[in-house]
């Protein structure tokens, strides 16, 4: 018996061990979407309950056609409207997780799953799907339902295969930036502009019992945007340079001065410790000139890496 993690390569597994058993599947999960019934090939005599209730098959979430061909292969299709469990019982193994069956948890979404042959709870899993048995779709009932089915509107446009794939691996991460900064004496004009920022970036505030309102100057191009997460590394003199939690910008206030242009970064970031620079260098396995640079970062693995470490 054994209890394994998954959290790449979910749908290709899945797919594989249901087409593979000839023993009935008993599954319960949320959202049936177009194309599923190739992600999820039941055999006959297996139950299965989704949500197919009127909103979810007008949303594009559920797709009555699909169940229309998993219901003519032999397989007994019931409604819940409230579902939200992925739960996925094939003979001896069980997998619960976050799948729904679609194309976007395929190609597309950060997923992930227990798999199990644990036995109390297999049969744990399948009591939970049989005890949700209660209202049977028919054929004519999902053929009303195609009536109202409507595609799901995705944003984005159109996109390769191979970068849907790619999401799938790796988290789709907002721009991060660092912020390279030294401690300075403000002019009268300045401090007054930052103040009067200030108001509108604490109205902004979403977390203000577990997050840190903090402010920044920067002179010449302003490189940052309200959603940035933004990691400022602030050189406090005598070798002393710490390192910020990632924060997420609220407010920008920009003006000219001159022939220069002066701005006033403001972020919330959570209340945690700030990091000498040499020994968060060491931490994640990087020189620390790359913690020293300003602007944006690039590699995705190395932001990817850097968020991580104050999320441990």
């Amino acid at each position: 018996m054994t209890t394994t993690f998954l959290s790449r390569e979910i749908w290709p597994q899945l797919t594989k061990t249901v087409r593979g058993s000839p023993r009935r599947c008993a599954m319960a999960v949320a959202y049936f979407g177009a194309g599923a019934s190739r992600l999820l090939p039941i055999s006959v005599g297996s139950r299965l309950v989704v949500d197919a209730s009127e909103r979810a098959v007008a949303s594009g979430q559920t797709c009555p056609a699909d169940l229309l061909k998993l219901l003519r292969r032999g397989v007994a299709i019931f409604s819940v409207p409230n579902l939200h469990a992925k739960v996925f019982v094939v003979g001896p193994v069980a997998y619960i997780g976050s799948t729904n069956v679609s194309s976007r948890s395929e190609s597309q979404l950060v997923e992930a799953a227990i798999r199990t042959t644990e036995r109390r709870a297999v049969r744990a899993a399948r009591q939970f799907v049989d005890e949700h048995c209660l209202h049977e779709l028919t054929p004519e009932l999902l053929k009303q339902l195609a009536e109202l089915y409507r595609p799901p509107q995705v944003s984005g446009g159109k996109q390769g295969k191979r970068r849907l794939r790619e999401t799938a691996r790796r988290p789709t991460l907002p721009r991060l930036l660092l912020a390279q900064l030294e401690l300075e004496d403000w002019s009268e004009r300045d401090q007054h502009l930052h103040d009067t920022a200030l108001a509108v970036a604490k109205k902004r505030r979403e977390h203000p019992r577990s997050f840190e309102l903090e402010s920044f100057r920067q002179t010449g191009r302003c490189a940052f945007q309200p959603r940035d997460v933004v990691i400022q590394v602030v050189d406090e003199g005598g070798s002393n340079v710490l390192v910020s939690p990632p924060g997420n910008v609220l407010h920008v206030r920009t003006r000219r001065d001159g022939d220069r242009q002066v701005s006033f970064v403001y972020l919330e970031r959570p209340a945690r410790r700030r990091r000498q620079v040499k020994s968060l260098a060491r931490a994640l396995g990087c020189a620390p000139k790359q913690l020293r640079r300003n602007g944006l970062i690039r590699d995705p693995s190395f932001a990817q890496t850097l968020l991580n470490a104050w999320a441990k």
